[in-house]
This record gives C-alpha cells, structure tokens and sequence, in this order.
C-alpha cells in the first residue's frame, strides 16, 4: 500500500528565489481584475499547492490483519514460568523467543522475563496480546531483533501491560533496545484491545524501521519520547494517550529524504510532551482527526533549551481537515520548509509563534483561532485563499518579514 506525500521544499525554493525578497502577503482577489503587485496571487498559490506529489512506500499490506485462527500458537506466561503450546519459540528461564514465522496469542503474567522475536523468516511474525501483563527488570520487555515484519495484534477487549526498569543491563551495546516495546524491523500495531505502556528507562514504543498504528487504544507514559517510527510513523486510527518526558509522536531517520515522516489519517490523539509534542525529520502530513497536544508545559511556561513546538517538520507540514488544539510553550505549527493549512478546525494557544513556517505559508481554508500567541501568524511569504482566522498576539498578528 502507499501513501501519497505532498513536498514543496522545490517550489518554495523556486518561489523564493523567483518573487521573495523582503517578505510578501497575499490574499486571493475578490476581483479577478486585482492583482498584487506582479505576480497573480492566484496562480502563486497554485503553485505552492500543486507541488510534487509522489508516493512513499510502507510497509503495509492487507494480509497483515487477517489469519487462519487454527495456526495460533499459545504462549502462556505463569508469573515465573512461560508454557508453549506449540513449536516455533523456545522458552529459557522467563524469556520466550520466536524464531519462527507464525501467530503466537501471548496470554497470563511475567513478572520479570522478556518476549523476544528473532527470525531470519521471510514471513509475518503476529503476537497477540490476549491480556498479558509483561514487566522486565532488565531489557525491553518486547524485544524485536529480527523478523521481515511483525504485528502486534491487540485482541478485542483485553487490556494489556508492558513495563520496564530504569536502567538496562545492555544499554552500551550497538542496537540496544532502548524502548518498552522495542523493533529492529517494520511493525504495525493493530486491533480493538488496549494496551497500556509504562516506560521508566526511555521510549514507550520504538521501531528502528517503519511503525504503523492501524487500530487500538493505547496508553504512553514515558521518561523520553511516547512513540517512536524511525523510517515512518504511520497512524490510521485509533485512539493514542502519550505522556511523554521527550517528544511525544517521533521520526527521526536523518539519512533518507523519502523517509523521517508522520502521517495522521484519522484517530483519536491526547498528548503531553516535555518535547514536541508531534515532531519529524522530514515532513508531518495530517489528515485528519481529533488532536489535542500540550508541549513544554503549555503557552505560559518558557521556551528552554530543548524544542517544545506542538507540530513541528524540518521540511514542510501539511494539513488538510482535522479537529486540532495546541498549548504550546513554542511556536504551536511550524515548518522549517513550508506549511499549508487546506482544512480544519485549530484552536491555539502559544507562548511563542501560533502558526510559522520559515520559507512559505499557505492557508486555503479552515477555521483558526489563535488565543494567544507572540506572533500570530509567520513566515517568509504568506499566502491566504480561504478560511476564517482570528488572530490575539502581543506582536505581530501577521509577519511576512521572515522574523524580522
């Protein structure tokens, strides 16, 4: 399956060299005679929205939540012992590692022991979480060294726990885990339970490669960031509560400009950062749903020395519809490239910028409401189409003077 990407950081580029100098503010005429300055400020815009579009592969596919329920291997956790009913993971003391493609329903208490995935398959390795209670005292209680792919099945209507230690035992080791739920490889969380993640040493979930987030009610609390996709991070729905000392939605791969992204397509999403509350590599690109982040501590605490935006890409952000609040201690929306806003409903609370984007800022439609705010609106070139937009700032409302 792939998902279409917009990127403008080619167009703004161009733009910007083209027609920028000093800083511009357009708004779409009324009167298709009115012109600003000499550049139409219809066909600028269109330009900027009509950017590239091109599609980023993942890792999904429709197989991945479906199985023959009579292949399902139990695993049965007995507080100091694990039970396997079935071949394909071999049990030593509290650890049980799968070494073999196949659906594995992970049921009972661990009191201190680990689930490890360690397969040179070319399969789907499923674990479904069928009401397991999982604490470790010295690693990743879900530990992922090497498959093609797993999913994490969450089976209706269970609740189920994962925690860890403060410290790890092989925490100075390359590709160490450093996440409650830990993957070297793609994985996918999917299905109707909820499973609650208490992450003392660092992340809550982690992959090193893809991570999508198809279904599930799932709880974050963690020292660092609450969820974390390398490559990607992907959520299709559900509903997502992060308490996070770090970042709370990440992806951080810094070598790949295809990759480093966030994707928002729908769900539900409660969180509370000490970082950023969303924040990617590259770009974040949001659909839709209903979001409601807290980053720094909210608009009334300072901006320290780590980054505490509510949504931030270091290329652009894209939005298209969506219910958004944001309460943040740095600017609220921001893009290091471009930004564009074509739908939704944000309400804004910032102790620095309500809405900045450092080369190019688009709003074609939507419903803003920017309560608080230094400057509310900010870019280099801002261009309006569309939308109803309040803006309360102690500065600028709108600054096209690229911060100046």
């Amino acid at each position: 399956m792939t998902k279409q990407k917009l990127t403008l950081l080619s167009v703004c580029a161009f733009l910007l060299s083209t027609f920028v100098s000093c800083g511009n503010i357009l708004t779409q005429p009324t009167d298709s005679t009115s012109n600003s300055g000499t550049v139409n400020s219809g066909d600028f815009t269109d330009k900027v929205i009509n950017a590239l579009v091109y599609n980023c592969d993942d890792h999904e596919d429709s197989d991945d939540y479906s199985w023959n329920t009579s292949s399902v291997i139990p695993i049965t956790l007995n507080g100091s012992s694990i039970n396997v009913t079935g071949s394909g993971a071999t049990v030593s003391g509290t650890k049980v590692t799968v070494t073999s493609t196949g659906n594995y329903s992970i049921s009972g208490t661990l009191s201190d022991g680990q689930i490890i995935v360690n397969t040179e398959d070319e399969g789907t390795v499923r674990l479904i979480l069928n009401g397991a209670n999982i604490t470790s005292s010295t690693s990743a209680p879900i530990h992922i060294i090497s498959a093609k792919k797993v999913v994490l099945v969450l089976a209706d209507t269970t609740q189920n726990y994962v925690t860890d230690a403060s410290s790890y035992s092989s925490s100075t080791e390359e590709d160490a885990p450093n996440a409650t739920i830990f993957s070297m490889s793609d994985l996918t969380i999917f299905g109707n339970g909820i499973l609650t993640v208490d992450a003392n040493y660092n992340d809550g979930i982690a992959s090193k490669d893809g991570l999508i987030i198809k279904s599930g009610t799932i709880n974050i609390n963690s020292v660092d960031d609450g969820i974390r996709g390398k490559d990607y991070l992907i959520v299709k729905n559900g509903n997502i509560t992060v308490k996070s000392g770090g970042d709370g939605l990440k992806s951080d791969n810094e070598d790949d400009s295809s990759k480093g992204y966030i994707s928002i397509e729908a769900g539900t999403l409660n969180i509370t950062s000490g970082g950023d509350a969303i924040a990617a590599e590259t770009d974040v690109l949001i659909s839709n749903g209903t979001i409601s982040l807290t980053s720094g501590g909210g608009s009334g605490y300072a901006v320290g020395t780590i980054s505490t935006k509510g949504i931030k890409a270091i290329v652009n952000t894209i939005i298209d519809d969506g219910t958004i609040t944001i309460n943040s201690a740095d600017d609220a929306l921001h893009s290091n490239g471009c930004l564009v806003i074509n739908g939704g409903t944000f309400s804004i609370s910032s102790g620095d910028d309500g809405v900045h984007a450092d080369s190019i800022l688009g709003i074609n439609g939507g419903d803003i409401l920017i309560k608080k705010s230094y400057e509310g609106i900010e870019s280099a070139a801002i261009i309006i189409t569309d939308g109803t937009i309040h803006v309360t700032s102690s500065d600028d409302g709108i600054n096209a003077a690229g911060g100046n």
